[in-house]
């Protein structure tokens, strides 16, 4: 059977061009927000991604319309759904309603479990309501494409793979856009191994396919905020999920508030930015007044959200420049506050919740000198881009 799904691929591949998203005006580049892991399980779940989420990023495409005539598309992560394959059709229609391109990529939780023995029956249900597994379109001077890295076994377990079919459809892609300066790689589950900082074994063939081009993997499954950047032409960006931590707390575990993954391409280039929903473009810290942070009293510190390790944090007392602050690894202060004294949920959950609190290193902190200043902190992000916040 993998072999006729082979030959297919293959030929559709060969008979089919890229699809490529129309542009309206001489504009360069586009717009692209990236939704992490939606995966409602509930009616309840279902009709606040409905009526609260998709709101929230129509606010954001409504934003980049009157910007420009740069084409936006919304891009899914997986676990569309968790589980609930009668919610794919209405999940679809929501963010179709935003009146943009919509792509997805099939997560574990997209596969139907009464099948997973046999993982391309198990598919059925997704490629009916978003098409075929693998798709490539191009935007701006990227190509994207979109591969399957959920490999059920007949267990009933699965492993992260992407198997020979989806690399032969791969490098076919390749021969047909020999052009393309840049290639987005998107998957449901990482490529790279996030505590060793490199790429995983079975993403290895993908990169070598893509060859010296400039390789972006776009990931979500992990629930948080990450990108790795392995050399200047390759990267990962993993996403947080978009409704928080599993829907059960309003901030995602690492500290993510709720939001989307904006990647622009201006000029040929990329830049990125982790959107929180409901608040301005420019919101990207979150400050905490001495006293409020465990183990932290004396200090003002600082969340930079959508951190990657090319963010500087400085500041200033009373006018008098006083240098970087001091990056600390904490767990989330709003998430703890959350999980400790607001969430009440069963025994089941509240142990999950716990559970998944994780220490980051994207908080910053400093000590006055002088009782009740003036504080002013500066952070730049890795593109030069400057947000201030006094106190």
């Amino acid at each position: 059977m993998r072999d006729l799904r082979l030959l297919f691929a293959i030929f559709a591949t060969l008979c089919s061009a890229t699809i490529a998203v129309a542009q309206e005006s001489i504009d360069s580049g586009f717009n692209l927000i990236v939704v992490g892991d939606p995966q409602p399980q509930t009616k309840a779940q279902l009709a606040s991604l409905e009526e609260e989420i998709i709101p929230q990023i129509a606010t954001i495409v409504e934003e980049y319309k009157a910007q420009s005539n740069r084409p936006t598309a919304i891009l899914l992560t997986g676990d569309v759904v968790w589980d609930t394959m009668r919610f794919l059709p209405r999940v679809k229609s929501a963010f179709e309603s935003l009146g943009v391109e919509v792509y997805a990529v099939i997560g574990n939780h997209d596969h139907n479990r009464a099948f997973c023995r046999k993982d391309a029956r198990a598919e059925r249900p997704y490629v009916k309501v978003f098409g075929p597994r693998n798709q490539s379109f191009t935007m701006g001077e990227t190509l994207f494409v979109t591969l399957d890295n959920i490999m059920f076994n007949p267990n009933k377990t699965y492993r992260e793979q992407v198997d020979d079919e989806q690399l032969a459809w791969l490098e076919e892609v390749m021969r047909q856009n020999p052009d393309a300066k840049r290639v987005a790689v998107c998957m449901h589950a990482s490529a790279t191994d996030f505590q060793t900082e490199k790429i995983k074994p079975y993403a290895q063939p993908i990169v070598d396919i893509v060859g010296d081009r400039e390789l972006h993997f776009v990931t979500g499954h992990r629930h948080r905020h990450n990108t790795a950047e392995h050399s200047l032409k390759l990267y990962e960006h993993s996403v947080a999920q978009v409704n928080g931590n599993l829907w059960f707390a309003p901030i995602c575990s690492d500290g993510m508030p709720k939001g989307v993954f904006c990647i622009e391409e201006r000029d040929g280039e990329w830049q990125w930015h982790h959107r929180v929903l409901g608040r301005d473009a420019d919101y990207r810290l979150v400050v905490w007044r001495e006293g409020v942070v465990k183990d932290n009293e004396e200090y003002v510190v600082v969340k930079v959200v959508g951190w990657d390790n090319k963010w500087r944090v400085e500041w200033a007392e009373n006018g008098v420049e006083m240098g970087e602050m001091e990056r600390i690894e904490i767990y989330d202060p709003d998430y703890m506050h959350y999980v400790e004294y607001e969430a009440n949920y069963g025994k089941r959950y509240m142990e999950r919740l716990r559970n998944s609190a994780t220490l980051r290193s994207h908080y910053y902190r400093l000590r006055r000198t002088v009782q009740n200043s003036e504080i002013t902190i500066t952070a730049f992000d890795s593109f030069g881009r400057r947000f201030e916040e006094r106190l």
